[in-house]
């Protein structure tokens, strides 16, 4: 016998069930003005960010952040952030606990402090790549930023997943131009 989720349940009042509706439809229409690939794009991106955002860790993703990461991330972009990892602990254990993180603020926005906010803007695909237009913002202690950054991605096993960040920013952006060259930099620090 299936039971259906507690929310469904014929005990839980009918607004409860309306509500939560309604909640899933508003977190999902950002997305509305998308179809097929672009819809599909804009859902992996927005995983990516809502876990991102929820960690909100500066410097280079813990191992359980990196583990959510995986079916978000292209293979080359995964090895790319373990490699980062592993130089960050082999950096660590040489030069101390004490030293500073070969990667400060922010790994995947712009803004050294990070995002407090994303919207997908849009999305143009070719072939198997597309890059999607995203926009930032930090509201926090009275500060108040709005950047836009572009991330691309690649369709691997049928599936899209974020291949590399191109940082825009306002000219206020603490990053390279791209994601991968700042790890490939902090993997060349640590050797």
């Amino acid at each position: 016998m299936t039971t259906l989720p507690r929310f469904f349940s014929p005990r839980v009042p009918r607004l409860r069930a309306r509500a939560w509706a309604l909640g899933m439809l508003l977190a999902l229409s950002g997305c509305n003005n998308f179809s097929g690939d672009e819809r599909q794009q804009a859902e992996v991106i927005g995983n990516f960010y809502r876990i991102h955002l929820k960690n909100h860790a500066p410097g280079l993703p813990s191992a359980e952040e990196l583990k959510q990461f995986e079916p978000l991330v292209s293979r080359a972009l995964y090895s790319l952030l373990s490699r980062a990892e592993a130089a960050d602990l082999r950096y660590h254990t040489v030069a101390g606990a004490q030293a500073a993180p070969l990667i400060e603020g922010d790994l995947f926005t712009s803004l050294y402090e990070g995002a407090t906010s994303f919207a997908v803007q849009s999305c143009d695909s070719e072939a198997d790549r597309a890059s999607c237009q995203v926009a930032f913002r930090y509201q926090k202690e009275g500060a108040d930023e709005s950047w836009n950054d572009k991330i691309l991605l690649v369709r691997e096993e049928h599936q899209w997943r974020i291949d590399d960040i191109e940082f825009i920013g306002n000219d206020q952006s603490s990053q390279r131009e791209y994601l991968s060259d700042n790890l490939a930099d902090a993997i060349q620090q640590a050797e």
